[in-house]
C-alpha cells in the first residue's frame, strides 16, 4: 500500500512540475526585453551601424564615430557609467550637411571648436526615451543650448530644417539611449551666426580650421566695434561689398607667438581691417611691383613682386608691406616686408577672394 501511494504521488507530481515550468517560462519568455550589453560608444561603433558591414546609409554611424574620436573627452563621456541620451546623425545626415552650398566639403577644414560644440549639442544628460520626448519638451544639451520637441515628435534646433525626424528610436545602451536622426542638429547660436555667412569671406574664415586664431581676433574686434558704434569685422567680411582679404593662418600666428590674448579688441580691429581691401577683387596678376591698395583700416598695402627670380619651390615671391616701412627705391628696407603671399586665391567667394599670407600686416 505504501508503494502504491508513492507511485501515484509521482504520477500526480509530474504534471504539477510541468505546469510550474510553463508558468516560469511564460514569465521570462518573449515579453522580457533583453538587457543591453554595450555602452553608447560600443553600440554606435558596432557592426550593425557600419555602412561597410551592410548598414543603410541613413542608419549607419561611421561618420559620427570618426568625428567623436577626435575629442577624447566626448568619447569618455559617452563610454562612462553616467546615463546620457545621444541623438546620433547618420552618415547620410553628415553627407548632406557637408554638401550645403558654402559649407566646407571636408569636416577637417572646419574650426574644431565649432565641430566639438555641434557634436556636444547631440548629447543630453539622462535617459530620454522616445516616450519622454513629448510635444513642447525642451532638453538641455552638453553644449548648453536646448533641443525642443515639436508637436509631431520631430526636433527643432538651430538648423534650417525645423522638423528633424528621429529615424530610429530607443536604441538602448548600458549607460543610456541612442536615437538615430536624419539631420545633423545645429545649435541655435551657430545657426544664427554662421548660416547667413556661408559662401562669403566671413564664412571661410570663421568656419575654417586654418583660421581659428584669426577668427578669435575677429570676435574680439567685433566686441570692440559694437561697443564703439563701428561696423563689425564680420559684417564687413560677410557684406555685399566685394573685397579682398590677405589672411594669415594659425601657422603664422604660432610662429610669431601670437594668440587671441596678445592684442586688445581695439588692436585686433585695426590689425585685421588692415588686411582687407574694400571694393576690389584683387587677382594674383594684379599684385605687381609698386602697386598699392588702400585698406579698411585706412592704411596701404605695398606690393613687391619678385616671382621672376624666385624658384617655385621657394615660394610665390610676392611680398607685402602693411605699415609703410618699405621704400622700393631703397633695397636695404626690403628686409622689413611684413608678409609673403603663400597661397593666392585660397578661396573665392560670393563677395570676394582670400589670399593666404605668411606674415601679419600690422598697421603699427
Amino acid at each position: 500500500m505504501k508503494m502504491n501511494f508513492i507511485k501515484w504521488a509521482k504520477i500526480f507530481s509530474l504534471p504539477a512540475m510541468a505546469l510550474g515550468l510553463l508558468v516560469f517560462t511564460g514569465c521570462g519568455g518573449d515579453d522580457e526585453e533583453a538587457k543591453p550589453t554595450m555602452d553608447i560608444v560600443e553600440l554606435i561603433s558596432s557592426d550593425k551601424y557600419k555602412q561597410a558591414s551592410g548598414a543603410d546609409e541613413k542608419e549607419s554611424l561611421d561618420s559620427l564615430v570618426k568625428y567623436l574620436g577626435v575629442y577624447p573627452d566626448l568619447v569618455e563621456l559617452l563610454g562612462g557609467s553616467t546615463e546620457y541620451t545621444l541623438f546620433a546623425p547618420s552618415n547620410y545626415a553628415f553627407k548632406n550637411l557637408l554638401a550645403t552650398p558654402g559649407f566646407p566639403s571636408d569636416i577637417t577644414d572646419i574650426n574644431p571648436e565649432i565641430v566639438k560644440g555641434v557634436l556636444s549639442y547631440h548629447v543630453v544628460s539622462g535617459t530620454k526615451l522616445k516616450a519622454d520626448l513629448t510635444a513642447g519638451t525642451s532638453v538641455t544639451t552638453a553644449e548648453t543650448e536646448a533641443i525642443v520637441v515639436n508637436a509631431d515628435g520631430t526636433l527643432k534646433t538651430g538648423s534650417t530644417n525645423q522638423a528633424i525626424e528621429i529615424v530610429s528610436a530607443d536604441l538602448k545602451a548600458t549607460n543610456g539611449v541612442v536615437h538615430l536622426v536624419a539631420t545633423v542638429l545645429i545649435p541655435p547660436s551657430v545657426g544664427t551666426s554662421l548660416t547667413p555667412i556661408l559662401g562669403t569671406n566671413a564664412g571661410t574664415i570663421l568656419l575654417g580650421a586654418p583660421f581659428t586664431t584669426l577668427a578669435a581676433g575677429i570676435k574680439l574686434g567685433d566686441a570692440y566695434a559694437v561697443a564703439n558704434s563701428k561696423p563689425t569685422l564680420t559684417s564687413i567680411l560677410a557684406g555685399s561689398t566685394v573685397h579682398t582679404v590677405f589672411a594669415p593662418t594659425n601657422a603664422t600666428f604660432t610662429a610669431g607667438q601670437i594668440t587671441a590674448n596678445t592684442f586688445t579688441g581695439e588692436q585686433w580691429y585695426g590689425i585685421i581691417a588692415n588686411h582687407v581691401v574694400l571694393g576690389q577683387t584683387i587677382a594674383p596678376a594684379d599684385l605687381t611691383t609698386g602697386k598699392s591698395f588702400n585698406t579698411a583700416a585706412g592704411g596701404k598695402i605695398l606690393v613687391f613682386n619678385n616671382t621672376a627670380a624666385i624658384p617655385p619651390k621657394n615660394g610665390v615671391g610676392i611680398y607685402l608691406d602693411g605699415n609703410g616701412s618699405v621704400d622700393l627705391n631703397v633695397q636695404s628696407t626690403y628686409t622689413t616686408f611684413d608678409a609673403e603671399v603663400a597661397l593666392p586665391n585660397a578661396a573665392e567667394n560670393s563677395n570676394g577672394v582670400i589670399h593666404v599670407i605668411a606674415g601679419v600686416l600690422s598697421p603699427l
